[in-house]
């Protein structure tokens, strides 16, 4: 995987490709948690099942398909760490893989279920990268005066910011784009990058807003 990260790294004109690694390292993590938990008693597909309400048919076959996606994860992460390293191929098979992965899953519990089941997964996502967030901006709490209120609200912009900028990435990842689609890449951007800016400007008073442009630029400089 370090060195996926590498090439991707030198690859230099597509920086956001940057974001879809850590997405795929996220959906890796996932997938092996999924894993571990399978080996416990709180049993992941039990408690997805407890949520949307399956039957144990249906429990069992969730519980089978997504360990069947994990190895497939895994398998594709396992080819990474020869010599021959292959990015694009490791995120065109993830994509075939989720493909299938979820018209499977659909399958089983149902349309309805199956929407109620992505936006699970997408609250779950955004959660973990809040607290990861949440972490980070305890560096800078006493360098712009936040109160604790205000850095779980700036963890629940950020966090949502990072979760649109790595979905937008993955829609786009393993695709050749034309000039129209990348205008259009780049105004999708520029709005979550606006949409961020507002959120932060909500929550922080004009001196806070101050201290936290400086570190910001700081941490650019570095």
């Amino acid at each position: 995987m370090k060195k996926i990260i590498k090439e991707v790294g030198a690859s230099g004109g597509k920086q956001w490709f940057i974001q879809v690694v850590s997405v795929l390292l996220l959906m890796m993590a996932i997938a092996v948690s999924n894993n571990l938990l399978a080996a416990e008693e709180d049993d992941i597909a039990v408690i997805i099942a407890q949520e949307l309400e399956l039957d144990q048919g249906q429990t069992d076959q969730l519980r089978a398909a997504m360990k069947k996606f994990g190895d497939q994860l895994e398998a594709l992460m396992a080819e990474q760490e020869g010599e021959d390293a292959d990015p694009e191929k490791m995120i065109n098979g993830i994509k075939q893989a989720q493909d299938a992965h979820n018209k499977e899953v659909e399958k089983i519990m149902g349309k309805d279920k199956f929407k109620q089941y992505e936006a699970m997964k997408e609250a779950a996502i955004k959660g973990i990268l809040a607290d990861l967030i949440e972490i980070q901006l305890m560096d800078v709490q006493p360098k712009t005066s936040l109160s604790n209120e205000q850095v779980t609200k700036l963890a629940e912009v950020l966090g949502d910011s990072k979760y649109r900028l790595i979905k937008v990435a993955w829609e786009n990842a393993g695709k050749s784009l034309r000039p129209r689609q990348k205008i259009q890449l780049g105004k999708q951007l520029k709005g979550i990058q606006r949409d961020t800016r507002a959120g932060v400007e909500g929550i922080l008073t004009p001196e806070q807003l101050a201290a936290w442009d400086k570190h910001m630029e700081e941490q650019k400089n570095k």
